[in-house]
């Protein structure tokens, strides 16, 4: 089964993106910031407020916002790091 995250590096003044996909859990997609934290807009943290008053509920929807479940699911398939070689399989230039 395929599974995948894509990051867009942020730069001046622009946002950068990550899409995550794991099998049971569809597709997620979050805004980072330059230091690559998921970035939770003013207008999703009060429809979140608004829908969930239950601190359970509030969590487990924070959660989605943050891409936990994604993360948790794509974390033993992530080997690079800093200094690692990366194999580019198509480079647009």
């Amino acid at each position: 089964m395929v599974r995948f995250e894509v990051a867009e590096e942020p730069s001046p003044g622009v946002d950068g993106e990550r899409f995550c996909y794991a099998p049971g859990l569809g597709l997620w997609h979050g805004r980072t910031s330059a230091n690559g934290d998921i970035v939770v807009g003013e207008d999703q943290l009060r429809a979140l407020v608004a829908k969930s008053r239950a601190g359970e509920a509030f969590a487990h929807k924070l959660d989605e916002l943050l891409g936990a479940n994604w993360d948790e699911a794509l974390e033993p398939f992530r080997h690079a790091g800093d200094g690692a070689p990366v194999t580019w399989l198509h480079q647009v230039g």
